[in-house]
């Protein structure tokens, strides 16, 4: 890459809700029809249009693709940004918690939303995958779902940190031990 070239940038929303008092990670899997990781597991985001700043772009693309209406999304805290190993996208997420739970996907986008109970990530040890470019990324292996790649590097390096933005904001005591 020569010194005039900037990686394009992307936003996703690290999407929370709490069910029975647990704090869950919203995941979409991706529509086997697109170009760009067809089939993936994903937060809602993409690509930023000239001249938007990140954030809009999380919150307009995660009206695009679940339905999530912007009013019902809190930011909560930025997370640390990575950078797609393949298709080289500067990824910027967002941790927010949603105060409705009312989704409508966009099915061209999006054909399943994921709930998975933050605890799990924590409880499951990420394991190394070598692309064939050599590089190293991760993955988490969960029951009937593997999340790898960007996704599980954004969990992976920023688990601590969500739980302990999550119970600062008051939203959820994640520290409760009996």
């Amino acid at each position: 890459m020569t010194g005039g070239d900037a990686l394009r940038k992307a936003a996703v929303i690290v999407p929370v809700i709490t069910i029975e008092g647990e704090p869950y990670l919203i995941l979409t899997r991706r529509s086997r029809k697109l170009k760009s990781h067809p089939g993936q597991i994903s937060f809602p985001g993409g690509i930023r249009d000239n001249g938007e700043e990140l954030w809009e772009t999380a919150l307009r693309e995660i009206e695009e693709e679940i339905g999530v209406d912007r009013d019902s999304v809190l930011f909560v805290h930025c997370l640390e940004m990575t950078e797609t190993l393949v298709s080289r996208i500067e990824v910027h997420p967002f941790l927010a918690l949603l105060s409705r739970r009312v989704f409508r996907l966009n099915k061209e986008e999006v054909e399943e939303l994921i709930f998975v109970e933050l605890s799990l990530f924590q409880r499951t040890k990420e394991e190394v995958i070598r692309l064939p470019s050599g590089e190293e990324t991760i993955k988490y292996r969960l029951p009937g779902l593997v999340v790898w790649g960007a996704t599980a590097r954004i969990i992976a390096g920023s688990i601590d940190e969500i739980l302990r933005k999550l119970s600062e904001s008051g939203h959820i005591n994640p520290f409760d031990e009996d």
